[in-house]
């Protein structure tokens, strides 16, 4: 039960800050067009992002990179050791990337043919 209340916790403090700065400001919308992760997606899995609404595509990034931030976070606390933590960590964290972004970049994909 605390690590699931640690995981909605991580969750939902990474999400709201998130959206604060970038989902839900102007400026930050802008900056995010420049950003390093749009043009991760843009070459990655072609996506053109005049189909695509830009604040949807930055709040779902948002959920995503709460919840990969989050689950990570909960799992290291598993261990007591700050070494393991950081190994075990790194071992979570690049892949759940890579699948979580696929999906995302996937969905996008798909949603970008309609």
């Amino acid at each position: 039960m605390e690590y699931l209340l640690i995981f909605i916790f991580c969750f939902l403090i990474i999400y709201l800050v998130y959206f604060v700065i970038i989902v839900n400001r102007k400026k930050g919308l802008e900056k995010f067009k420049e950003g390093k992760q749009l043009n991760f997606f843009k070459k990655a899995y072609n996506l053109d992002f005049r189909k695509i609404d830009l604040k949807k595509f930055a709040n779902s990034l948002a959920l995503t990179n709460a919840f990969i931030m989050a689950l990570t976070i909960t799992i290291i606390e598993l261990f007591k050791n700050v070494t393991v933590k950081m190994l075990v960590g790194f071992i979570i964290l690049i892949p759940l990337m890579l699948i979580m972004y696929k999906i995302l970049g996937s969905t996008y994909k798909k949603k970008e043919g309609k």
